[in-house]
């Protein structure tokens, strides 16, 4: 299920051979169900956060930021 974090062309392209795979994934889902979709609500979030850091990194001076915390560990 971790898979759903990947880009859907990537999913699509390790997933879409395998309708055994497509299918385990439909009943896991209706047999989970509500679980399935709340957590899979919570990795859709991080996958965006995930998506949107290099950005913000980039923006913002990243390895700085990161400097500072490790001074305060320290």
């Amino acid at each position: 299920m971790q898979l759903e974090v990947l880009d859907e062309k990537d999913r699509d392209r390790l997933l879409g051979p395998y309708k055994k795979v497509q299918q385990w994934i439909k009943h896991t889902r209706n047999a989970t169900s509500p679980h399935f979709d709340n957590v899979h609500n919570i990795l859709m979030k991080v996958k965006e956060k995930l998506k949107n850091k290099p950005l913000m990194e980039a923006n913002h001076g990243g390895a700085r930021d990161i400097e500072k915390r490790l001074r305060s560990r320290i």
